[in-house]
């Protein structure tokens, strides 16, 4: 296996309520082995980490390096392992594994990034869903297993979205397919539902190529689309949420809910 493969979805939002909006786009993902950097750098002139190239991924924009600003404090497969010994005691972490969108240009937004934390048999002991928001925070939901899991939302993600109700979280993947399914529901009522489906394939330059194309990524992308969703959001009258003080916990459990 490949230190760096690249994955191209499609990414679909769905709003249920309190107005009804869908958004579908493509995407160009990474899905990096965290302890095999160094090797991911080699696999195209084209990519690099911790530098500037036309696709690229840098450890300080993730967990407690991000907090930290722009000096690196620890390298990502050390403070997955951490997180793990915290979350699941005893957990002996062979492998880690990481889902996140490069820099194009240098430039990146990561709203979900997806640390998968494999044990020397290949299973999945923690899964950690690191999200962001566009006003600069980060929070991690940190869930043992490989399976559904369960989240309070504690963190403000979208000012069209309250800080109240709850998370259903789901990864799968296997050597050439991926997919994450968020579902955040308020009092039991389904309230938005999201999804990423797509297909591994080495990480080289003329992949790179053709996948930016194929995607229609540009640098900035992801930060344009959620800000011309929430003006189209805005136009429809959906009840705005001011920004609250964010947790002071950089990461809060996620409960384990078993195969579904």
């Amino acid at each position: 296996m490949d230190a760096a493969a690249l994955v191209t979805s499609r990414i679909i939002h769905t709003r249920h309520r309190p107005v009804a909006h869908r958004l579908e786009r493509k995407g160009l993902s990474l899905w990096l082995d965290l302890d095999r950097l160094d090797e991911a750098a080699r696999q195209s002139a084209l990519f690099s980490i911790g530098g500037f190239n036309l696709l690229s991924f840098d450890e300080r924009d993730h967990g407690p390096n991000f907090a930290a600003g722009r000096r690196m404090v620890e390298p990502l497969a050390s403070y997955a392992r951490r997180l793990a010994q915290k979350a699941c005691p005893g957990a002996v972490i062979d492998r880690v594994m990481l889902l996140t969108f490069p820099r194009i240009l240098g430039q990146v937004f990561n709203p979900i990034s997806v640390y998968r934390c494999y044990d020397a048999k290949g299973a999945v002991q923690l899964t950690i869903y690191e999200v962001r928001n566009t006003f600069g925070d980060m929070h991690s939901y940190v869930g043992v297993g490989d399976t559904l899991h369960d989240a309070d939302k504690i963190f403000h993600v979208s000012p069209f979205l309250p800080v109240t109700g709850d998370y259903k979280l789901k990864m799968r993947n296997s050597d050439d397919e991926m997919s994450l399914l968020i579902g955040y529901s308020i009092d039991d009522q389904p309230t938005l539902t999201a999804t990423l489906r797509g297909t591994l394939s080495r990480l080289d330059s003329n992949r790179i190529i053709t996948g930016l194309i194929g995607a229609g990524q540009f640098p900035g992308r992801p930060l344009f689309s959620i800000h011309l969703e929430a003006f189209k959001l805005w136009r429809k009258k959906v009840p705005f949420f001011s920004r609250p003080i964010p947790p002071e916990a950089a990461w809060s459990n996620a409960r384990s809910k078993g195969v579904e």
